[in-house]
């Protein structure tokens, strides 16, 4: 902010304290620091920090739109126009609007009809919702027109809307439902040009809070066409630099994908990488792509597609020290561009931009590492003419798109060839588990049969993918299948029927235990078997972290207690538990654990006078500044008044 208006600013606010005091400040009107937040609430326009200042603006001939806004909502308005070579001395010209009357002496309303009237093709608004139309409608039929629109004339004598064509749209909807409102339309009319007017449209429409993407990347490529630099809209709308040129590279989709992110069916972030192929690509994309109404676009597949396209190696599935049937790892192939020599240092490719350069060889390699993943679960897989077992992992296929697919089928002729058998997901399972592989909870129910272990080969839009998943055997599909589905079912309905058993007769153990007398036994001393159920409680009770860090990756609890039940072994373990529970969050908010965990830092000999120190010296800077202020008031500490 120049230090001129600063100063002019300042003397003006306080002399006028409860006005809000609008700059001209060149081609813009500028207001400053609490004026700047009322300005940007009411108008909707951003709020952004000069100098460390707060301030918002916008172009001087959207005055008409906005300062009657600011009026509606109650504030008394000064204007101050700004004139270049005004100097600090020189007296202040400043005029104030304290109600529609004043305002409408500085541009006349007329009526005009509204067939005279036509949208402008340069307005970055292209999407009008059509029950946000209607509602506008019915608060204009009950209320009238509160904002005039504002055109400019045209050469064939008709008029284009600078500011205000959803209040047009809104007021031709009552005109096409019975004649509820006049056919003409009560408009502000100004002299601009081009550039003054798109000027003004973007004032309007890139100030929403609604705004769509597509429209800024419209009206920004507008703004860089007319001229202006990428800093000097950053700096005009509050954004940076980055989300500019973001913005204006959307500009570069071709029409169905900007029609994709405008109605969400493609994400931004999918957006943001299609932007940057050129449009045969793009056409390529959507002609491979085969969308699902609920299911738009996302990065994830985009990437897939450049991943396909580019040949990344970063960003390929395999080990980076696999070889397949190139014979060696990308690393050191002679087709990894990143290997190709450059003299210049700027130009030389990095490990992360690195691609491969034979098409042929990175489909082979990436078929060759698919076969791999399903060869690491050879010793598990069930063969052609075997049934699912506990423990057992059958191939399943999936297809997620009923095109063709030479991967998917590639790996289907292989599982045959290596005598494994392989069914439709469908035919044999329903709901499939979330949890990750090493997660306790699939672990625990894979142990009570609740879930079967698969190896997927998904057919998909851009290939063939193969992963590990978990899923509920079902009750249906094909006879074929019946026999083995039972089985594991009633293998699932024993293992159930134990742990029923087991809960209905803890029920009846509990108000046993609860009813004993421990003084009974108070005599004798904690015996081994006590230990071990104590340790195996404790354990069992604590959270994940915590059982993790003592068992490591030991899942029953019971066993790895009755294999460590020396006086060492519960030492190390309960010593384990009041780390892991003591160095919790949740300590914050007990006393009782903060003064456990205070001993506990003194008992293992940590350091901690120093931190100790510090929290001494800050609490007693607070209580000393509220000690003196209840002295003041004449109370203590305690809420009782001072004797004096």
């Amino acid at each position: 902010m120049d230090e001129t208006i600063k100063k002019q600013f300042d003397e003006l606010k306080a002399e006028k304290p409860d006005v809000l005091l609008l700059f001209r400040v060149g081609d813009f009107y500028e207001t400053y620091e609490d004026d700047a937040v009322t300005a940007s609430d009411v108008l909707g326009i951003t709020l952004t920090k000069h100098g460390g200042m707060r301030m918002c603006g916008f172009p001087h001939h959207a005055l008409d739109t906005y300062l009657p806004k600011l009026v509606r909502a109650g504030h008394r308005v000064a204007i101050y126009d700004q004139l270049k070579g005004i100097t600090a001395d020189e007296p202040a010209s400043s005029q104030t609007f304290n109600s529609k009357r004043n305002m409408e002496k500085k541009a006349e309303i007329i009526n005009i009809p509204i067939g005279a009237i036509q949208p402008s093709p340069r307005n970055p608004r292209k999407t009008f919702d059509e029950a946000d139309l209607k509602e506008l409608a019915d608060n204009i039929k009950q209320q009238g027109l509160l904002q005039p629109i504002t055109v400019r004339p045209t050469l064939d004598g008709c008029y284009e809307i600078v500011c205000g064509e959803r209040r047009y749209r809104a007021w031709c909807l009552l005109v096409k439902d019975g004649g509820q409102v006049s056919v003409e339309i009560p408009s502000i009319v100004r002299e601009m040009t081009d550039e003054q007017a798109f000027d003004a449209m973007i004032t309007e429409n890139l100030q929403r809070k609604d705004v769509d993407p597509m429209e800024e990347a419209f009206a920004f490529a507008q703004l860089v066409g007319m001229g202006k630099t990428i800093e000097e809209i950053a700096l005009r709308f509050g954004k940076s630099k980055r989300f500019i040129a973001d913005r204006i590279r959307l500009d570069k989709l071709i029409p169905e994908l900007k029609e994709g992110v405008t109605d969400g069916g493609v994400n931004i972030g999918a957006a943001m990488l299609l932007c940057k192929l050129d449009e045969e690509k793009q056409r390529e994309f959507l002609d491979d792509w085969e969308p699902d109404p609920d299911d738009p676009i996302t990065k994830d597949d985009v990437e897939n597609f450049t991943d396909k396209l580019f040949m990344n190696i970063a960003r390929a599935p395999w080990k980076e020290d696999f070889e397949g049937s190139c014979g060696c790892a990308c690393e050191k192939c002679q087709f990894n561009n990143a290997n190709a020599g450059c003299l210049f240092y700027e130009m030389k490719v990095t490990k992360e931009q690195a691609s491969c350069t034979n098409r042929d060889k990175f489909d082979a390699k990436r078929l060759d590492w698919l076969k791999h993943m399903i060869d690491e679960n050879a010793d598990v897989l069930v063969k052609k003419d075997g049934k699912l077992e506990t423990g057992n992992t059958i191939v399943c296929t999936l297809s997620t798109y009923a095109t063709e697919c030479s991967e998917f089928d590639e790996l289907l002729k292989y599982c045959d060839e290596q005598g494994y058998r392989h069914v439709p997901v469908h035919t044999m399972f329903n709901r499939w588990s979330t949890y990750r592989e090493d997660d306790e909870r699939l672990q625990e129910k894979l142990a009570n049969n609740e879930v079967y272990r698969t190896l997927v080969i998904e057919k998909n839009w851009n290939g063939a993918s193969v992963y590990v998943r978990y899923y509920e055997v079902s009750t249906g599909g094909g006879e074929q299948d019946a026999d083995e589905k039972k089985a594991m079912q009633l293998v699932n309905e024993h293992r159930d029927n134990i742990r029923k058993s087991k809960g209905n007769l803890s029920k009846e153990f509990r108000k046993a235990v609860q009813e004993f007398d421990t003084h009974e036994i108070a005599w004798k001393g904690f015996t081994d078997a006590e230990w071990e159920i104590f340790l195996t409680a404790l354990i069992n009770s604590s959270p994940y972290t915590i059982r993790e860090t003592i068992m490591g990756k030991e899942r029953d609890e019971a066993a790895f207690v009755k294999a460590h039940n020396t006086a060492d072994d519960r030492d190390r373990i309960m010593r384990e538990w009041l780390k892991g529970k003591l160095s919790d969050s949740g300590v914050e908010y007990y006393p009782t654990l903060q003064d456990c965990q205070s001993a506990l830092i003194d008992e293992w000999g940590i350091d901690a006078t120093e931190v100790r120190a510090k929290a001494a010296e800050k609490l007693a800077k607070k209580q000393s500044k509220i000690e003196a202020e209840l002295t003041a008031l004449g109370y203590d500490t305690e809420g009782k008044k001072l004797a004096f």
